[in-house]
């Protein structure tokens, strides 16, 4: 399965998770954290993959990561009313939030010349897959 978590500020990064990313780059092994997604709560996305999901692993090769501006989307177009209550009253299309702050966007085009990402940091956990000992040389020097 593949898991993301959205934590909209530092202080709503899990301890765990702050205590992995503090201690990643320290010289002294025994000291890194490792991180624990099961203490990070209920995550943001969760994608199946595997047997009998409908999704081999094998379609995720050569991935990217990709941060995208879409200020009227469905995640931040359905906060549009209640996040810009001001812009709202102007550009306001029947009970739709996408489509209004689209109206917003597309009378002024001006006030996304400064549009930027301001990102802290992006981490990407994988699990270390290991062979297993076979059980008859379990034991044995």
């Amino acid at each position: 399965a593949i898991r993301s978590w959205v934590f909209p500020g530092h202080d709503t990064v899990p301890s765990n998770l702050r205590e992995a990313i503090e201690s990643a780059s320290s010289t002294d092994k025994s000291k890194r954290v490792v991180p624990d997604p099961n203490e990070w709560g209920l995550p943001y996305a969760y994608f199946a993959v595997g047997e009998g999901t409908g999704c081999s692993a094998d379609h995720l090769k050569n991935m990217r990561i990709v941060f995208n501006l879409a200020f009227c989307g469905t995640v931040s177009g359905n906060r549009y009313f209640r996040d810009c209550p001001a812009e709202a009253k102007l550009f306001k299309k029947g009970k739709d939030p996408v489509l209004s702050c689209n109206a917003l966007i597309k009378s002024n085009p001006e006030m996304l010349e400064q549009a930027y990402w301001k990102i802290r940091g992006l981490y990407v956990y994988e699990r270390a897959w290991m062979k297993p000992v076979p059980e008859e040389s379990a034991g044995r020097d």
